[in-house]
């Protein structure tokens, strides 16, 4: 009795590879779209991780205030509590600062200290391993957003930062954006580009959060969380 013996013949198999070669033109660019914009996303959601540590650290008093810069490289700078009461809730001191409320940025303003410690978050080119770049840069004017961070919100930044106006409360927001690396430049990533897997962040004086995602196609933003 023979055994037969079943095997792909040459045209089973070059179907097979035509079949693949199709599955992989049609499938690879949604794939690679989708590993893209995840990306972005995943660092977005890192961000706003270290905003919110970095307020929390100031309502649980470790600091009198914190400033973050937020740009390829988040920088931060602290502000001890006697500093800050130094510096804001003093009687005698009559600076512009206290009477508006304001700070400056950290290496013009007495009382911040560098917190180089906190610096574990680079971005765009300040590190290799980011899939972003981010609005703003130093490629643009502004060239950051700044945010201090205190317990009542009470202080606000005194110089030029990227803003926009929140559409649900008419407040004034600080903006973060985020662009892709697969199809962007820190030159390309600004506020008016119309890319896809671009996100940003708005934020509150309070430092509530939102993140909205561009569409391309409507040249809109369409808010996906906060």
């Amino acid at each position: 009795m023979k055994i037969k013996k079943n095997a792909f013949t040459i045209l089973e198999l070059l179907v097979v590879l035509a079949v693949i070669g199709v599955f992989s033109v049609v499938a690879y660019p949604k794939i690679s779209n989708w590993i893209a914009d995840r990306n972005v996303k995943k660092e977005v959601y890192e961000v706003i991780s270290f905003i919110k540590e970095k307020k929390l650290m100031v309502i649980n008093d470790k600091f009198g205030m914190i400033q973050l810069s937020l740009k390829p490289n988040l920088e931060v700078y602290t502000m001890s509590k006697t500093n800050f009461i130094n510096t804001y809730r003093s009687i005698t001191n009559n600076s512009s600062l206290k009477r508006n409320n304001q700070c400056t940025y950290g290496t013009m303003q007495s009382g911040f200290t560098r917190n180089t410690n906190m610096e574990t978050l680079k971005l765009s080119v300040s590190n290799n391993d980011s899939n972003v770049h981010v609005y703003p840069n130093a490629a643009h004017n502004p060239p950051f957003t700044v945010l201090c961070l205190t317990k009542d919100n009470s202080i606000s930044y005194n110089r030029l930062r990227k803003t926009e106006r929140d559409a649900e409360t008419g407040k004034t927001v600080d903006i973060f954006i985020f662009c892709s690396k697969s199809n962007s430049t820190q030159y390309s990533c600004q506020y008016n580009a119309n890319l896809d897997h671009m996100y940003k962040i708005t934020i509150s004086k309070n430092i509530n959060m939102k993140v909205y995602k561009k569409n391309k196609t409507k040249n809109s933003w369409i808010k996906i969380d906060g």
